[in-house]
């Protein structure tokens, strides 16, 4: 029993760790584009911080959504070493590249990408609905 919980374990690193590599290739290859030069390792500290920075700041509502926003866009352009308006673009692309890579998984994985990219929109708009 105790053998299972320690596999269980690994394999929750592991899942943990691949979905952070496959989140990070967005930002890795839009900065990689955009930037001239951008490591995985870069990449992935950033989408560390920055998910990090948004269950956070989340907690305060719009205002921390909008200085989520802020706060990323001027993470890109520190780590990164740009202008604010080339680290937005490195933002938005990157949001286009995963959005690609989403649909791509989905189709390999037989998933339906609806589900998987409003599973945290829909709760709240039934919730709306109902007048709860």
């Amino acid at each position: 029993m105790a053998l299972g919980i320690f596999a269980g374990g690994l394999i929750a690193i592991a899942a943990f760790v691949i979905s952070w590599i496959i989140l990070s290739i967005p930002l890795y290859l839009s900065a990689k584009a955009l930037a001239g030069r951008s490591t995985l390792l870069e990449a992935m500290g950033a989408s560390f911080l920055i998910v990090l920075f948004f269950f956070v700041l989340s907690l305060l509502g719009i205002i921390g959504l909008i200085i989520w926003v802020i706060l990323t866009i001027a993470l890109i352009a520190a780590i990164y070493k740009t202008s604010f308006l080339k680290a937005l673009l490195i933002a938005i692309i990157a949001i286009i590249i995963y959005f690609i890579i989403a649909a791509i998984l989905a189709l390999l994985l037989g998933l339906a990408l609806i589900t998987t990219t409003l599973a945290f929109a829909v709760p709240p708009i039934i919730y709306m609905i109902r007048g709860l």
